[in-house]
């Protein structure tokens, strides 16, 4: 059973679809959240992003031995969903713009770089750029990502592919950008920051982040194999927000509704005013930056 250490309360899911509310709720800080189950039956769904121009949801699974993996879209308004096509083993997606006119899906395949046609439901290799296996991937005034198994941070904008130059001595598996431009990255040591201002690393935390997210402001998020947390710069501090057992990755919609990956399943966490039983007792944790 999933258990949650900071606010827990037992909900009860239906076998599969979505759950309806329920007056048992989530408190995550001051807020409270109604729980609901997106997609079932999706064995360990990673790299989770959201367009907010469409409301849309993307993320990879374990597809097949065959097929490492693929990528599922889902409309988080009308829950249409359906498999992404033409990508090689894709694992990684970030969405580019929100400015509500023009936007890019990029997704990362075993062999490089593709963008996503909401028309065919395809995604297509962008030319020019070379054979790359994308790990993870990270919008911010431009495409960071990195690669597996070198474990390299590459950016990409305007056609233009460089390799990170403050990180090139650096392995990272997953990384982030704050909005101030400095970076956020975890590798097999744990959790660190890239000060570019003071061109130092700083540790923040022997933590195995296995995704990041940014919410609609830019502040940033981060998932463990055991939870979900946020990185308070105002604060200088990273705090917990829930603990689960079996997390995948996490994302952030436009309403500030979290949604994270299970070990089967997608679920999401939608702030409500309901009059919920909650369970107040249990503080948050925070650790210092």
């Amino acid at each position: 059973m999933m258990k949650l250490f900071f606010a827990i309360t037992l909900l009860a899911f239906a076998e599969a679809g979505l759950v309806k509310p329920n007056k048992e709720c989530i408190t995550i800080g001051t807020n409270v959240y109604e729980e609901e189950i997106l997609m079932n039956n999706v064995p360990s769904p990673y790299q989770l992003a959201i367009d907010y121009n469409t409301n849309t949801l993307f993320f990879s699974y374990s597809y097949s031995s065959s097929i490492p993996f693929k990528i599922v879209y889902q409309n988080l308004k009308t829950h249409e969903h359906g498999l992404v096509n033409g990508i090689n083993s894709g694992f990684a997606t970030a969405v580019a713009g929100g400015d509500g006119i023009s936007h890019t899906v990029y997704m990362g395949g075993n062999d490089g770089l593709y963008a996503f046609n909401y028309y065919t439901k395809n995604a297509t290799r962008i030319a020019g750029l070379p054979d790359i296996s994308i790990w993870q991937m990270f919008y911010k005034d431009g495409l960071y990502f990195t690669t597996y198994p070198h474990e390299k941070v590459f950016f990409y904008k305007s056609d233009e592919l460089i390799e990170v130059p403050e990180l090139r001595e650096i392995k990272v598996m997953v990384l982030a950008v704050k909005n101030n431009g400095d970076y956020v990255y975890c590798n097999s040591s744990g959790l660190f920051t890239y000060d570019k201002t003071l061109k130092k690393t700083v540790f923040l935390g022997d933590y195995v982040a296995n995704g990041f997210t940014a919410d609609i402001d830019g502040n940033l998020y981060f998932s463990t194999p055991g939870g979900i947390f946020y990185i308070d710069d105002k604060k200088g501090a990273i705090t917990g927000l829930a603990m689960f057992e079996s997390i995948y990755g996490v994302a952030v919609d436009k309403i500030g509704a979290i949604v994270y990956g299970t070990d089967d399943s997608v679920r999401r966490l939608r702030p409500t005013k309901a009059d919920c039983a909650v369970n107040t007792d249990l503080n948050l944790t925070e650790n210092e930056v």
